[in-house]
């Protein structure tokens, strides 16, 4: 009988593990608008050029509130050369970012509510830094096309990119995302470097709050692909304009029950095929017709599995509609 009841016990046991879930779904009930994106999360992350400005206000003009910059190790940061104001008021005037690139941490801290939002300040290394061999740092990064796509300036070369260091791989770029999950895939050793847009994580963190609360338990999304240097770009024989390359694309899938490197069984069919991606796909399609995005639409592809993967989606933001 005791016997029977400590494997009763530990069943029991096993079966709570295995259903802990960590999808992070804080969020702000004063929101900030960070360089015009309104930011419902107490975690987010801009991409700036040393010293140029960025704004931070709170949505509510009501609410009052200060920042003060920070070493990613938390350490204070004092005015300086590099930083003309440490500290200050939000949403009284522009915030000048270091000159310096690297990572710093901005917070925020509001009057009336007392929340502390914390932002991720990656300033960004010029991209005219990258040497006539195509690379930044010892890291191969390709040549951008001269000429936009039609003349569209979001083809433009980006004007900077983000320096990683092994040790930042980790750091939370939102509350559901971390900075390595978007490197490029090249098998290169550090300092590697990246460029993302604000408005794929704002896209990415919208799908996975709305697929969990519409039910579906999702810890996360699995990227396959994020950033891609021209190089690697090229290398794969993807086209010349793929929105990876200014990162502004993301590939992934849904990896949840049972975690096996591959997308879930989400149609619940019993096979795990490209009617899967449809089903996220038709998912992500029917928040975009809802208006979820705002102006981050985008292209929505579907992708079946080969030899190399399984079946995915491609989502990026675009500003226009394309389907594939």
């Amino acid at each position: 009988m005791r016997k029977s009841l400590l494997m009763l016990i530990a069943l029991l046991s096993f079966a709570h593990t295995g259903n802990v879930f960590s999808f992070e779904n804080t969020m702000l009930n004063s929101k900030l608008n960070i360089n015009g994106n309104t930011v419902p999360y107490p975690i987010f992350s801009i991409f700036v050029m040393p010293n140029k400005a960025f704004t931070v206000e709170f949505v509510d003009k009501n609410h009052t509130g200060n920042f003060q910059f920070h070493h990613a190790n938390g350490e204070a940061l004092k005015t300086s050369s590099n930083l003309p104001a440490a500290s200050g008021s939000v949403g009284k005037a522009p915030i000048l970012a270091p000159k310096k690139s690297g990572h710093y941490v901005l917070k925020t801290t509001n009057k009336q509510t007392g929340e502390i939002a914390t932002l991720n300040v990656f300033v960004m290394t010029p991209l005219d830094k990258v040497d006539k061999a195509g690379k930044l740092n010892g890291y191969t990064i390709g040549k951008y096309p001269e000429k936009p796509l039609k003349n569209n300036p979001i083809y433009l070369p980006p004007q900077g990119l983000v320096e990683v260091l092994p040790e930042q791989t980790d750091v939370r770029l939102s509350p559901n995302f971390t900075l390595g999950q978007f490197l490029s895939k090249q098998q290169q050793g550090f300092p590697k470097f990246v460029h993302l847009r604000a408005g794929l994580l704002l896209k990415l963190e919208k799908i996975l709050h709305t697929l969990n609360d519409e039910g579906h338990a999702v810890e996360g999304l699995t990227i396959m692909s994020g950033y891609r240097t021209p190089f690697y770009n090229k290398a794969i024989g993807n086209v010349q304009y793929s929105r990876h390359v200014w990162g502004g694309a993301a590939d992934f899938y849904i990896d949840q029950s049972p975690k096996d490197g591959v997308m879930d069984d989400l149609n619940k069919d019993g096979v795990v095929n490209r009617e899967d991606a449809v089903w996220l796909a038709n998912f992500i399609s029917n928040m975009s017709k809802q208006g979820a995005f705002g102006p981050r639409i985008g292209g929505l592809g579907i992708y079946g599995a080969n030899a190399a993967h399984g079946p995915f989606v491609h989502v990026d933001v675009r500003g226009t509609l394309a389907r594939w």
